[in-house]
């Protein structure tokens, strides 16, 4: 999907919504500042689009005038939806003094952080979360709004195909969990995927955990023997999500994509480049970090809640030689983190000053 905004005159908004399907037709959704919706179809021609070969008839444009609503230059926080599929387009400054920073967050946890991106993502002109749902294409778009100094987009992207945007106005930010709750975590969703749809997943999500759900479905998390035989008996599609994700997110290109202990380099590498890196174990560093370069009060700044149910899977998974060989790259990766965090006084035993 290509979208964008070409101009916003106050009284006047113009861009285009080229929809996934050839021939489909798209519509918007504007949302005015009293939360009310207003839809409104994509009916202006755009001629380019079908010389370019990327839409049947080019009828993919928009225009919205005074004509079509009367008071649109008195809307502060006017907000342009994807009528299919709800993604943002466009829209004014949510806030009086949006973050002039282009960031990345990206997420390495399975399950999203979901209210963090709501609240940090609120103080930005353009917010785009679980981007990775909406797929590559629509990815890359987001990364080239040239015209917006302010945008937030996180999303589980594989890294190494949106680096280039490192090197071009964007700076990143990573909480990197533990890896044996991230294990956890993941079986669990397994087994709910099993159970019908995840709402946080989309569909290149659910076609590549499928093996695996289908494999875990019927193992009882509680039996410590039932889980151990199952990851030992996983065939190389089950096992491929869960073998070391964070180091697989950082340095490959492809979902099926395997790593080795050279990856692990590279990896650290990557995250040499963000502005800030968490860990999982320490919410009050990541918090204070984010909150000094948003300018956003750090207590206010939510973090994924950690759930006793699983952090006793997580401890059990560190007694299993098989877990440990799973999650080998993740782990040397973790404890190069974990001392990266410690202050230098406490790495050399020398006092602070």
């Amino acid at each position: 999907m290509l979208f964008n905004v070409e101009f916003d005159r106050k009284g006047i908004i113009e861009g285009y919504l080229i929809p996934d399907g050839f021939s489909d037709q798209s519509s918007i959704l504007v949302t005015r500042d009293d939360g009310t919706v207003v839809s409104f179809p994509c009916d202006q021609p755009r001629p380019a689009v079908v010389q370019s070969g990327r839409h049947a008839t080019g009828i993919v444009g928009f225009r919205i005038d005074e004509s079509r609503m009367p008071d649109l230059a008195s809307q502060r926080r006017l907000a342009i939806q994807d009528a299919r599929t709800g993604l943002l387009i466009y829209r004014r400054p949510p806030v009086d003094e949006p973050v002039e920073l282009k960031l990345l967050r990206l997420e390495l946890n399975i399950v999203p952080m979901a209210k963090f991106d709501a609240y940090c993502g609120g103080n930005f002109q353009y917010a785009i979360s679980a981007v990775e749902r909406f797929g590559h294409e629509t990815t890359m778009q987001a990364f080239h709004l040239h015209a917006h100094k302010s945008i937030y987009i996180s999303g589980r992207l594989l890294l190494r195909n949106y680096e280039e945007f490192l090197d071009n106005g964007f700076q990143a930010i990573a909480d990197v969990p533990d890896p044996y709750y991230e294990m956890a975590c993941r079986l669990f969703i397994l087994k709910r995927l099993a159970k019908g749809p995840v709402t946080f997943l989309g569909d290149r999500d659910r076609l590549i955990l499928t093996p695996a759900s289908e494999h875990f479905a019927e193992v009882n998390l509680d039996d410590d023997k039932a889980v151990n035989r199952a990851l030992k008996k996983a065939s190389d599609k089950a096992r491929s999500v869960l073998i070391s994700p964070i180091t697989r997110q950082l340095v490959c290109t492809y979902p099926e994509q395997r790593v080795t202990r050279r990856d692990i380099a590279a990896a650290i590498g990557t995250l040499s480049r963000f502005k800030v890196v968490g860990h999982e174990g320490d919410h009050a560093h990541f918090q204070q970090a984010i909150g000094e370069l948003l300018s956003l009060p750090p207590m206010n700044i939510p973090v994924i809640p950690r759930y006793s149910l699983l952090e006793e899977l997580a401890m059990r998974l560190r007694q299993m030689p098989v877990a440990e060989s799973m999650l080998e790259e993740d782990l040397i990766l973790d404890h190069y983190v974990r001392q990266a965090m410690v202050p230098s006084a406490q790495r050399t035993g020398k006092p602070q000053r």
